[in-house]
């Protein structure tokens, strides 16, 4: 007996939005664009939506690069993507590296707007930024792609690790 069960969980009951047109499972998926990768997904699972834009996807890694290589590299439990207004929600485990600003994220659920480069987490998540020996936690987190700065609107901690040499 064979059973399945979708990753997306939804009211809708129109049979096009809540079932998957296509399903993939142990893929990797590559972006190009200018023949250039800018984009790569390795999924355990995924679903692809009738209209073309919506994703889920589970046990998520993903990395992004531009013209001198990687510039960033992460991981997620689940992630749900609607390509067409680039919006992308992560959630539990997620962590984030950013390797030209040497940067560290991490926490349980965050929302990317990819037009206007905003990372947000939930106003109560808990999430951890470090680098250079750095650590800090707090919630209320929002990071700027643009900028890339960060703010926490709580109560934070954190510990820096000097060291003498």
């Amino acid at each position: 007996m064979c059973s399945s069960c979708s990753l997306k969980y939804a009211q809708e009951q129109n049979v096009d939005e809540i079932i998957p047109e296509f399903s993939f499972s142990d893929s990797v998926l590559t972006r190009y664009e200018n023949n250039k990768k800018n984009l790569e997904l390795r999924i355990g699972q995924m679903e692809q939506y009738r209209d073309g834009h919506s994703m889920f996807a589970k046990d998520v890694l993903f990395s992004t690069f531009d013209k001198d290589g990687l510039v960033m590299e992460g991981s997620c439990v689940y992630l749900s993507a609607d390509t067409k207004k680039e919006i992308y929600e992560l959630y539990e485990q997620i962590k984030i590296y950013n390797k030209k600003e040497g940067i560290n994220v991490s926490g349980r659920s965050f929302h990317w707007n990819g037009k206007n480069e905003q990372l947000v987490a939930g106003r109560n998540d808990t999430v951890s930024v470090e680098k250079d020996g750095m650590v800090v936690r707090g919630s209320g987190f929002s990071a700027s792609g643009a900028s890339t700065s960060f703010v926490f609107n709580s109560v934070i901690t954190g510990s820096i690790d000097t060291k003498n040499e």
